[in-house]
């Protein structure tokens, strides 16, 4: 069969939540309804409810599903494909809180099936690309904190006290493992890579409703059960995860600045920065690799490549050229799958 020699530039799946917020049509050019609130642009999904679709080139129009029951190995590579994972392992997505998010927590794969649901567990982490002044993040518990102070709290409404909050700052990556209690909050955008999951434990949601009118279900059993109280979050990442945020390790890469940021269980995530004017090659050694543009303009594959696009780079591809724009400076994130997530 012939190899997929193109990058695969995808189509956003957009959802409304009652968080939402408005801002991924400015910072983004999401086609985001009129007075909606967009929570979600799902930049890469392989789920029954919600298909990426190519846009553009010899395979303009399939959908992901498609494409790994057809080309499954010439997408994935042999190593991972011979694992014959269900659905493409990863998912990405941006986020806008214009409103906190729950308070939650995801569990691992063996969490799932304890809790007889039929889906993977939920390695995260998120790339911080908007903030508003003052805005917060939640990640982690208070030093110190038990399951049995956490119950108190939550039970007397006063859950904010043995919370980690924090400013986030733009560019700032944090991991969030199976484990890891966590909320985005009102005024910030990130960048979500993830293991193929829609599991989400809410704990805690302001006693709101949702967009139904309804009031949201909770899942305080299945959090309590899955909190990781004392910080002993697993192997999922490298480095420590009880620090706030990751520490990002540049490497050398031509006219390129290439910066690692995690090496984990599920995916791997590099940022990349190219200079105005400048070019270099993505190269995808073997596996599948997704590239999101965070800032600016330029090409890549020889098709325009700008913020908020998000392309799929197939294995059989082996590298693709990439330029910046002569007027600004090029900023996107590369994750690539490390096993069937």
């Amino acid at each position: 069969m012939n190899a997929i020699r193109e990058p695969l530039f995808l189509q956003p799946v957009l959802f409304e939540k009652v968080w939402g917020g408005n801002r991924l049509g400015a910072l983004y050019g999401k086609a985001c309804p009129p007075g909606g609130q967009i929570g979600e642009s799902w930049e890469l999904t392989d789920r029954a409810y919600a298909q990426s679709t190519v846009s553009g080139g010899a395979f303009d129009g399939w959908t992901l599903r498609r494409l790994m029951e057809e080309r499954g190995t010439e997408l994935l590579g042999w190593k991972l494909a011979a694992r014959k994972p269900a659905r493409f392992p990863l998912l990405v997505k941006f986020v806008d809180a214009g409103d906190d998010l729950s308070v939650q927590v995801h569990p691992d794969d063996d969490g799932a099936r304890k809790f007889g649901i039929p889906d993977r567990g939920k390695t995260e982490c998120w790339a911080i690309v908007h903030a508003e002044p003052g805005a917060r993040i939640q990640r982690g518990l208070k030093p110190g904190v038990t399951r049995a102070r956490f119950e108190d709290a939550l039970k007397a409404q006063r859950l904010e006290e043995v919370l980690h909050y924090f400013e986030p700052r733009v560019g700032e990556v944090l991991a969030i493992p199976p484990g890891m209690i966590h909320a985005i909050c009102a005024g910030v955008v990130v960048a979500e890579i993830q293991q193929n999951s829609d599991i989400t434990f809410r704990v805690y949601d302001y006693n709101r409703a949702g967009l139904d009118g309804k009031p949201r279900a909770l899942h305080v059993r299945e959090s309590l059960e899955t909190i990781a109280f004392g910080g002993a979050f697993g192997a999922y990442f490298d480095g420590d995860m009880n620090l706030p945020t990751v520490s990002a390790q540049p490497e050398a890469q031509g006219a390129l600045k290439r910066e690692r940021l995690l090496r984990g269980m599920y995916f791997d995530l590099e940022r990349m920065s190219a200079p105005a004017g400048a070019s270099g090659t993505i190269a995808t050694r073997g596996a599948p690799k997704i590239v999101m543009a965070l800032q600016g303009r330029g090409s890549l594959g020889g098709r325009a490549f700008a913020a908020g696009q998000t392309v799929l780079l197939p294995a059989d591809l082996l590298e693709a050229p990439v330029r910046a724009d002569a007027s600004e400076p090029l900023v996107w994130l590369e994750s690539t799958p490390t096993a069937e997530a």
